[in-house]
């Protein structure tokens, strides 16, 4: 007898985000295979090599529901293809960390939409389970990290101590004379976003170090560029405020040329830097109450935008973008003849 679940079919929601699920924890296995062959500090390796059981705990649990279902499993990404065996270090052990950090806070987000999107039970759990993985990677990477003094907190503030309220018209301004200071709310995306993209220039300065087609190399130093941009523009707006600005992870990248992944898995990888950015941005957009902000994250979307549509074209120009999920196109099934 068929349980309750067995004889539901998955919506295209749950299809859509297991695909996902599937895909970006095999880039992460193979991320993980390079910084467990390279890594040098012992104190990182039980961190490396959980976030690696994890994504392929992920990925078998979710394979063997694709193929339980009769859904063709992605290909993704495989180490024995994307991933060059012992190639020098790239990026530090520093960094290592910061991009296991960046892994979970995208877990986390993403296993949440994962599980409020799904109405079967067992893909619920399954991404209740998966949520629960990536917090606890989360708090072991914090906890690791500030034992080595190398986490970076959002600033402190003063502790408001009685209940005020808005008196100022310019409280929504920002174009023309004296700025109000930042809320709290607004210093908290501003710093995601900072530590977003120095995430994203470090790996746009690695890179085109190693990369081996010219056209790709020299869309990476395009993302170095926008990220720097970028960082720019966050920092002028916290310094107005005399808020500290993030750090710099820029001492993170090697002088190695020898890649450590292919081109097609590089690319991938700057895709989904940029497609984070463009949705952190938005939860900016959507936090903050200064209009001159609001442009400003306005113009970062539309640039985030542009520059991954072209990462886009770029592997659909060499058959490497693997079709997600799709609904028919009704219209070419009526004029198959």
């Amino acid at each position: 007898m068929e349980s309750k679940d067995e004889s539901v079919k998955l919506t295209s929601a749950e299809v859509s985000v297991l695909w996902g699920t599937y895909v970006n924890d095999s880039m992460v296995d193979c991320i993980m295979h390079h910084f467990l062959e390279s890594y040098s500090d012992p104190d990182i390796h039980p961190i490396l090599e959980q976030t690696k059981n994890i994504a392929k705990k992920h990925m078998n649990e979710t394979e063997q529901l694709f193929l339980k279902e009769k859904i063709a499993v992605p290909e993704g990404f495989k180490v024995g293809k994307h991933v060059i065996p012992g190639a020098p270090k790239l990026f530090s052990d520093m960094f290592y960390m910061q991009y296991v950090l960046q892994i979970c806070r995208f877990g986390i987000a993403s296993h949440t939409v994962g599980l409020t999107s799904a109405a079967r039970e067992d893909v619920r759990k399954m991404y209740k389970d998966f949520y629960d993985d990536a917090s606890q990677l989360y708090n072991d990477v914090v906890n690791l990290m500030e034992n080595k003094g190398t986490f970076v907190r959002i600033p402190y503030m003063t502790y408001p101590i009685k209940i005020d309220y808005v008196n100022k018209e310019n409280f929504l301004t920002g174009w023309f004379g004296r700025k109000r200071s930042l809320l709290g709310i607004e210093v908290i995306h501003l710093m995601l976003n900072a530590f977003q993209n120095e995430i994203g220039r470090a790996t746009c300065v690695g890179f085109p170090q190693v990369a081996q087609e010219r056209e790709i190399r020299e869309y990476f130093l395009r993302g170095k560029h926008l990220t720097k941009h970028i960082l720019s523009s966050i920092h002028d707006v916290l310094l107005e405020s005399d808020v500290p600005n993030a750090m710099s992870w820029d001492q993170s990248v090697t002088d190695s040329t020898i890649p450590p992944f292919s081109d097609h898995l590089m690319l991938y990888i700057i895709g989904i830097l940029s497609n984070l950015g463009v949705a952190t941005y938005g939860a900016g957009l959507s936090a903050t109450m200064r209009r001159d902000i609001s442009a400003m994250y306005a113009s970062f979307i539309t640039k985030a935008g542009a520059f991954g549509e072209d990462g886009m074209d770029l592997m659909i120009e060499r058959r490497w973008r693997e079709q997600p999920p799709t609904f028919e196109d009704r219209d070419r099934l009526a004029k198959r003849d």
